[in-house]
């Protein structure tokens, strides 16, 4: 189909009187007119078009690059995209200009029209080859009612990073994430749009998610979905508070993201837990927005969402943010809010002992009817979220507490919705540590380097309290009186999820830690062994001190036991401690029967001191206790660490 062409109109040549008409110029104009037509660069063929782009070097271009999710690997340039569907071409996914020429074939040669059509499947990479071959191309609009009807239905303006706060409770979500809100006309937020990627998985396994996730057994797939829906999900299910970037993209920089969204809906990924996530695809749409950025290059081979976030505003996209507690926070901050009285009375509301129009009767203030009430509502909606209440339940309770909180008019008092620490404001994500200590009367030096995340010792302004991921944490020793390095601990995976129980929320608190380091053998010295720990159990406290205690198995593998391997169980108990903004404590305690394979006896007792001295710097002393086999053994080290 001819897409293109060139009409020449015929026209009348007047002349007044008296006036002289010369029929060279005539001829000389109408030869003008051949040579320079109205449209000179509107090629009448796709050959020509590519030839044209082929001299442009377009096939090099970086955004041409973005719009395909071009990356240099050790296997050479090739598109992150694993979807054959996303290609025109058969090698597309490694070969830009054989994409790049199949595309510009199936824009002007195919004969397919209608919403599968090349132009309407892929508007972002027609609109850019229109505009960088200077060409007048159809509106896209005009024959893509399925896109026209998206487009207008989400009204693109503006857009907004979002990032839900980690959880400690799901392995699947101590990261983080991050997702783009696309908002329109409307004044409401909840009324705009959220494009999404995760990967596609009905796995309930935490274990078995973090495991297939690491080594890209699932795909991974963008979605829109309405913003509310998504807030509902973070927010009320899943008690994570969620933070807002507003993006300063122009309404026309959001709309070339749109069309750059539009062709990758149905396209999927092999989704990587650690590099190809979340929060790395969601740059490319911001690279797709505004070509002159360059952000997926700033990433590291890690990539955590909280880090996507810090690299979007060094940037320049992000001004500003806004925080949505979670339903369990506002719960939480009501709870603390409140007296022993009042919390009675708010259990004895949601376990239906008392009646919402009988809370009159009691001996609380007005103050503190408004707090259980205030209390109650939240509740009663967090379990209807998490479908604990039928929808008639739900609704009869619910009017019933609103009812009679609206006689009570509003609060003298406002609540305290102070907003925590940004969590891009917190440390970063990576850690080197440079230090010294003493170990069975041997002096050494130590180096550690841990690319990801957190730490109990580390600073929790910007991170949950009594979390922990260490992640392929790696602890280097010399021993300088008898010139030998030693790998002392190498940990794949650290993590500890301290949760408080509360009256109203009683969740586990749980460890796994999983790695290779030095351990006291029968003949009191040290040696390689590979460990695996997991544990379970209880939290308590307050955002000063917690106190937690846990069952905990271990097994341990290395050649020095008897079958290889030592298997036991046993328990800890401890106690994590803010002293001030600057200066955290904690003291550990262990202790471990092994009783299947090579048995002994294993206690530790540990104490950890952390003074912060910078936004980006701290100084950890430890002091580790161990009793293995009848030897005891002492280690003391004092770090001084960097965050970047």
């Amino acid at each position: 189909m001819r897409l293109f062409f060139t009409r020449i109109r015929n026209t009348q040549v007047i002349r007044r009187p008296g006036e002289k008409f010369f029929p060279g110029l005539a001829v000389f104009l109408w030869i003008l007119l051949l040579a320079f037509p109205a449209h000179a660069s509107s090629p009448s063929t796709a050959q020509e078009l590519i030839e044209r782009a082929q001299a442009l070097d377009l096939q090099s271009d970086r955004y041409w690059h973005t719009l395909l999710h071009y990356k240099n690997t050790f296997h050479g340039l090739v598109s992150l995209i694993d979807d054959p569907k996303f290609f025109l071409a058969e090698n597309g996914k490694h070969d830009p200009e054989a994409e790049l020429e199949a595309t510009l074939k199936a824009f002007f040669d195919s004969p397919q029209t209608g919403d599968q059509s090349a132009r309407c499947r892929f508007p972002a990479r027609y609109e850019w080859l229109t505009k960088q071959l200077d060409f007048a191309g159809d509106d896209i609009g005009a024959s893509c009612s399925e896109f026209q009807q998206a487009l207008k239905e989400v009204d693109p303006r503006s857009a907004v990073l979002i990032f839900p706060g980690t959880h400690n409770n799901s392995p699947a979500s101590m990261f983080g994430h991050t997702l783009i809100n696309i908002e329109g006309p409307y004044k409401s937020k909840l009324l705009s749009y959220a494009v999404n990627y995760s990967a596609f998985t009905d796995e309930t396994n935490g274990f078995a998610y973090a495991v297939k996730g690491i080594f890209g057994l699932y795909r991974g797939y963008f979605s829109i979905l309405p913003y509310y829906q998504k807030l509902r999900e973070y927010a009320d299910l899943e008690r994570r508070d969620v933070w807002e970037y507003p993006l300063n993209l122009s309404a026309e920089e959001t709309r070339r993201m749109f069309l750059h969204i539009w062709e990758l809906r149905d396209i999927y990924s092999d989704y990587f837990f650690f590099d190809e996530n979340c929060a790395y695809q969601l740059l490319f749409l911001l690279e797709a927005a505004r070509p002159s950025l360059d952000l997926t290059d700033q990433t590291r081979p890690w990539v955590i969402p909280i880090d996507t976030v810090r690299i979007v505003r060094e940037a320049g996209l992000i001004d500003s943010s806004n925080y949505r507690p979670s339903k369990a926070t506002r719960i939480a901050r009501i709870a603390s809010q409140m007296n022993e009285a009042e919390q009675n009375t708010a259990l004895a509301i949601l376990d239906g002992a008392l009646n919402p129009d009988q809370l009159s009767e009691t001996p609380l203030t007005r103050e503190g009817q408004i707090r259980v009430l205030d209390l109650a509502t939240e509740s009663v909606e967090f379990s209807y979220f998490k479908k604990r209440l039928t929808q008639a339940d739900y609704r009869t309770r619910y009017l019933s507490l609103l009812r009679e909180r609206s006689l009570l008019g509003t609060r003298e008092d406002d609540m305290d919705w102070e907003e925590p620490v940004r969590p891009d404001f917190g440390h970063g994500s990576n850690r080197l540590s440079l230090g010294a200590g003493w170990r069975k009367g041997e002096l050494f030096e130590q180096f550690k380097i841990r690319p990801a995340y957190h730490n109990l010792l580390d600073a929790d302004s910007g991170y949950i309290r009594g979390s922990q991921i260490d992640f392929a944490d790696l602890v280097l020793r010399y021993y300088s009186g008898r010139n030998s390095f030693q790998l002392y601990n190498l940990n794949l995976i650290d993590i500890v999820s301290l949760s408080p129980r509360t009256r109203f929320f009683k969740p586990i608190s749980w460890k796994v830690r999983t790695g290779v380091k030095q351990r006291p053998g029968d003949d009191g010295k040290d040696h390689p062994v590979y460990e695996l720990s997991p544990g379970g159990g209880f939290c308590y406290g307050n955002d000063t001190v917690l106190f937690y205690g846990m069952a905990e198995t271990e097994l341990l593998v290395s050649g020095r036991f008897r079958d290889s391997f030592s298997f036991g169980g046993g328990g800890s108990i401890g106690t994590l401690v803010n002293v001030k903004d600057r200066w955290k404590t904690s003291i550990s305690g262990r202790h471990l029967w092994y009783e299947l394979g090579e048995r002994h006896r294993g206690t530790e007792i540990k104490l950890g001191q952390t003074l912060v001295t910078g936004a980006s710097s701290s100084l950890i002393l430890e002091v580790t206790r161990q009793r293995i086999y009848n030897h005891d053994v002492t280690d003391t080290s004092l770090s001084w660490n960097l965050f970047w």
